[in-house]
């Protein structure tokens, strides 16, 4: 099984930006949803598992979608920003 903890957040980042490029175009739910269904056949682990490396990735700033100072994201896609370590 797979232990989210002991996974290297830097190269999950990497093997999404193998996968999708450093950008993908979509609306904050499908885009998430696009990169937890790589990440899951990447490591090749559960829906959920994925989803919590997802939500990781987001919280350290390995990955971000555009938001409001309120936290909440724009409606419609926008560009999903994949970086090789936290985006600033």
């Amino acid at each position: 099984m797979l232990s989210v903890e002991e996974v290297d957040l830097a190269s999950l980042a990497d093997a999404l930006r193998a996968c999708v490029g450093p950008t993908l175009s979509a609306s904050y739910l499908r885009g998430k949803t696009l990169l937890r269904d790589v990440l899951a056949r990447h490591l090749r682990c559960s829906d959920h598992q994925a989803e919590e490396l997802i939500e990781t990735l987001e919280l350290q700033g390995f990955i971000r979608f555009p938001h409001y100072a309120d936290e909440t994201h724009p409606m419609g896609r926008r560009q999903w920003m994949i970086g090789r370590g936290p985006l600033g």
